[in-house]
């Protein structure tokens, strides 16, 4: 669509030509500008409003280490500071990190709910780790969005009654590793997962990158493989780290 603009001037105002000619071009160097940063912002709010589709996303942790939770933290600090929306982070099992947080930190209280350890909240987010199944659609009514995550790890023999509430999630995530000695307790996983569920274009992140082997899971189970970002400290993220956490989400 085309717009125009109409410019009124009292030529009488002005000595002459040049005078007139450096006026437009100031006013038009201003308006450039403006259509400029006018389309940044559009450009700004079509990206928020493609990641804040998901009202509940949902980290399945292939195997021990993978660094589900510190994804998890990074997604809602990315979610709470960075689109300014009322964020919960959700862990199944009783998470070490989560514990670690509420030990090591100044944290504050947050409101409780049946099916959960009291809770906490730091930096925006709000912490609720052994909760019950079930436990992420009890206060999904309450938060913008919730982050849940489950290792696969911790739960050997009951794989379908963990994977219910993640998998019921809007937005699935899988995570895995690359390393040698990881890579095939991934896969086997990822087997069991699809007798159950389908994977396919599901997004599988992670930490330790080894190319040809995200390339082979990608065409065995029909993923999406992305180098997970990794930040020192979840809470601090630069730019470059939340252009990836969006293409994962969205």
């Amino acid at each position: 669509m085309i717009s125009y603009r109409i410019i009124f001037l009292d030529y009488g105002k002005f000595t002459g030509l040049v005078e007139l000619r450096s006026v437009l071009a100031g006013y038009m160097r201003r308006l450039v500008v403006s259509d400029i940063l006018r389309g940044l912002r559009k450009r700004k709010v079509n990206n928020d409003e493609a990641a804040m589709n998901y009202k509940t996303v949902g980290l399945i942790g292939l195997c021990s280490g993978a660094g589900t939770t510190q994804l998890g933290i990074m997604l809602a600090n990315y979610f709470s500071n960075g689109l300014h929306l009322k964020t919960a982070i959700v862990s199944s099992g009783f998470d070490d990190s989560f514990d670690r947080i509420k030990e090591e930190e100044h944290v504050g209280k947050v409101k409780n709910y049946a099916g959960s350890r009291r809770g906490f909240s730091y930096k925006g987010i709000d912490f609720f780790g052994g909760v019950r199944e079930g436990f992420v659609h009890v206060i999904s009514e309450y938060y913008d969005v919730v982050i849940v995550e489950v290792n696969l790890a911790d739960l050997k023999e009951k794989l379908a009654d963990g994977l219910r509430d993640v998998m019921s999630c809007e937005c699935r995530i899988l995570v895995g590793s690359m390393v040698p000695w990881k890579y095939g307790e991934c896969v086997k996983r990822l087997e069991r997962i699809r007798r159950i569920y389908s994977v396919r274009n599901m997004p599988i992140v992670s930490v330790t990158w080894q190319e040809k082997r995200a390339k082979c899971m990608e065409r065995e189970f029909e993923l999406r493989a992305y180098k997970a970002p990794m930040e020192e400290n979840p809470f601090e993220m630069k730019g470059s780290v939340i252009k990836i956490l969006r293409q994962v989400v969205t």
